[in-house]
């Protein structure tokens, strides 16, 4: 009986050999199970370990293993006013990623695990810039998290490692749109172009003006509670003394879904504070949804604002619904305003030609502001996402004259930037 076992085990295994490497049939030796008789339990047991040898699986059977990942791609069709072109880009509002979760029960109510997550930015939305197809940076595999965790039903959880501190995407709550919010991903790395002698390209890049609206990710100790009447509290502390701390609200009120968030971060030997929030509603029966962001920024160092209150805010009003059979629908309009960023910089200029930079002046004053459309097409049933939106930006900008070493001369004066718009047409899926 083992040997008739072993025979239609290494029947299967020959089969699928056949199948996968297009071996003849002809030239596969036969054993029958009487051939195998004695040997019937020591072949089973080296079959099984070759089959278990030449097999993807998990290291650890009491640990589950989570695979996830999406890929998104854009075409960026945009314009400085100066010079226009497409590119493809990955697109950071949510970039193309792999990652992994495993998870482990100690015991009841309590769980340990971690999470390994890269992401794939080839050409990365907010990274390419006028003349620069595929970024500033090198491409390449990124880590965005890389962290262990103990959690407790009663008590939340604790995580060490490279990840998201407390408030990082505070300022992107949003039950509506899912491809734009208050960050800046598309012209975040292209330079302000001056309508003076021919149009001068500057050092400043609208991401200068219009930035530090979320926290970028590091190597934290991060604490977060479990959820208490739809609450939960987080703190974080990383290296070089940043500590943040956030409270995020999630609930439905009978025909109305409620997030928002609010969190405070210390940027420690930046000596910058920082003071962001979002709310979004979603009203159920008529899709209809608003989202709302904001912060302020106190820059104690003189490095980024001289001392000034830089903040900004934003809003996204628009219209959730299912009109097709493949999935929700998704309308908006969105407006935008940031003031102040980089007060206090010096301006460097291609005053000289194409690329020879110098000292053109020092920022006094600045305001951003933006306003787009968009439109997105959930197909469910391949977890994609189809979306298409118009970004245009404008900007006052005032300056006054000095060299490179701060010495200034004349009046404040504006000047005049020209304004920057975009197409962006892409497509997101997840697994």
């Amino acid at each position: 009986m083992c040997g008739f076992v072993v025979a239609v085990i290494r029947g299967f295994i020959l089969v699928a050999a056949v199948l996968l490497s297009g071996v003849n049939p002809a030239a596969i030796p036969y054993a029958s199970a009487a051939d195998m008789g004695e040997a019937c339990c020591a072949d089973l047991e080296a079959r099984v370990a070759e089959l278990e040898a030449t097999t993807a699986r998990k290291g650890q059977r009491n640990v589950s293993l989570q695979v996830y990942g999406q890929v998104n791609k854009a075409l960026l069709i945009w314009d400085d006013g100066f010079d226009s072109d497409t590119y493809v880009v990955d697109n950071d509002t949510s970039s193309t990623r792999l990652g992994l979760i495993g998870e482990a029960a100690i015991k009841p109510g309590w769980f340990t695990g971690y999470r390994i997550e890269m992401e794939f930015k080839q050409a990365a939305s907010d990274e390419v810039f006028n003349g620069g197809d595929e970024g500033s940076t090198a491409q390449g595999l990124r880590i965005r998290h890389s962290y262990w965790f103990i959690e407790s039903d009663q008590f939340g959880r604790v995580s060490v490692g490279q990840q998201s501190p407390a408030t990082d995407d505070i300022t992107i709550i949003n039950l509506g749109a899912k491809m734009s919010d208050a960050a800046l991903h598309y012209n975040n790395g292209f330079g302000l172009r001056l309508d003076l002698l021919f149009g001068l390209t500057t050092d400043l890049t609208w991401g200068h003006f219009a930035h530090n609206v979320d926290s970028l990710r590091g190597d934290f100790v991060r604490y977060d509670s479990p959820a208490i009447g739809g609450f939960v509290l987080s703190a974080a502390a990383g290296e070089d003394d940043v500590w943040d701390v956030a409270l995020r609200y999630q609930k439905a009120w009978n025909s109305v879904q409620l997030a928002a968030g609010i969190g405070y971060m210390d940027s420690g030997e930046l000596e910058v504070e920082d003071v962001r929030g979002s709310a979004s509603a979603l009203h159920l029966p008529s899709g209809l949804f608003v989202s709302t962001a904001g912060g302020t920024r106190e820059d104690h160092s003189g490095l980024f604002t001289s001392g000034e209150n830089a903040h900004f805010y934003f809003g996204q009003l628009g219209l959730k619904r299912q009109f097709l059979s493949a999935g929700n629908t998704t309308f908006y309009g969105e407006y935008g305003v940031y003031n102040d960023y980089t007060v206090g910089r010096l301006i460097q200029a291609d005053i000289f030609g194409p690329g020879n930079y110098a000292t053109w002046g020092e920022v006094t004053d600045s305001e951003v502001r933006r306003w787009g459309v968009g439109i997105e097409q959930a197909i469910d049933a391949s977890a994609m996402l189809l979306y298409a939106q118009f970004h245009h930006y404008e900007a006052d900008l005032a300056g006054i004259r000095c060299n490179a070493e701060g010495v200034k001369w004349g009046d404040v004066q504006s000047l005049p930037v020209e304004p920057w718009s975009a197409v962006v047409l892409g497509a997101r899926i997840q697994f």
